[in-house]
């Protein structure tokens, strides 16, 4: 295996960052995965991701997203929560009209997702969650 200078000096700085208590990002991004399933009656279902770089958090749906398409509540959304409880104040966007494959949200700068174990898709004006996804 050849190490050019390069190589060298990235695993030296890595090194010393460890040394210092910080975790060496090697990564462009971090992820937490989950996996949609229905709540309610509803069929929810599919792969979200959460994404950090460059000081932003994005959620992205996959491709194998599907919402209920015999069902139409008035006020879909995505937002955060912890033991199948919504948090207030954890929305990301004004209303999802994705119902089927792959789709990205950017979440506002002022939502932590660390602090949450789950996303759903719910039902803002009646309070009801549709879909949750358990987060690693």
């Amino acid at each position: 295996m050849l190490i050019t200078r390069r190589h060298f000096a990235g695993l030296t700085l890595a090194a010393a960052a460890t040394a210092l208590g910080a975790a060496p990002s090697f990564a462009a991004s971090d992820i937490r995965k989950g996996t949609l399933s229905g709540r309610q009656g509803y069929t929810v279902s599919g792969t979200v991701k959460i994404k950090k770089k460059d000081g932003k958090t994005v959620v992205h749906l996959a491709d194998d997203y599907l919402f209920d398409p015999s069902k139409n509540p008035p006020d879909i959304k995505i937002g955060f929560g912890n033991g199948e409880q919504y948090a207030k104040g954890s929305k990301i966007h004004d209303k999802l009209t994705v119902k089927k494959g792959a789709a990205s949200f950017e979440v506002p700068a002022g939502i932590n997702t660390d602090d949450f174990q789950e996303l759903y898709i719910y039902c803002e004006q009646f309070s009801v969650i549709l879909g949750v996804a358990p987060l690693k």
